[in-house]
């Protein structure tokens, strides 16, 4: 059986071919099941509002899952499933910071100068680990060892209609 990085590297080309983005992938057992769970979105988005649709979820499902009975990196059965990150989700890993560039961020940092700082999440910058929020009080540079938590943060407008 393929570890889950190995299992990840394995389907990361088909991820990208259909224009998508990988924001996790684990596989855990709930109840008597395994379920090997697949977040993905869309690559490009003109905003945050324009993710994944579910019949792009369900095609990259059948793309995925016939990738996998090909290769068979999991020996035993399991249930596959392909999610959205959703509009407001959390931001755990770097690749999740330099996906969410441009997006409105919570970000909350800890130690003796912990703080909340809420804004647009401006960069994230691979040299020294640093992002950079503009907050209402101006831009703020965290060092990405100091978050405590962070998550994107989507406010609907009044009187826009949501489309399910």
């Amino acid at each position: 059986m393929l570890s889950i990085e190995g299992i990840e590297r394995l389907i990361e080309p088909v991820v990208a071919q259909l224009g998508l983005v990988m924001h996790g992938i684990e596989l855990e057992k709930e109840g008597r099941d395994l379920v090997l769970r697949i977040v993905v979105d869309r690559a490009e988005k003109a905003n945050a509002s324009d993710g994944i649709t579910v019949d792009e979820l369900a095609h990259a499902s059948d793309e995925i899952g016939a990738l996998l009975d090909l290769e068979n990196p999991i020996e035993s059965r399991y249930r596959l499933t392909l999610e959205s990150p959703g509009i407001e989700r959390d931001l755990q890993t770097w690749r999740h910071f330099k996906y969410a560039v441009g997006e409105k961020v919570r970000i909350v940092t800890r130690g003796e100068e912990a703080a909340v700082y809420e804004g647009e999440l401006v960069s994230a910058n691979d040299d020294n680990r640093c992002i950079e929020v503009n907050t209402k009080d101006g831009r703020v540079e965290i060092d990405a060892t100091q978050i405590k938590s962070a998550r994107t943060v989507f406010e609907w407008e009044i009187g826009e209609k949501r489309k399910f």
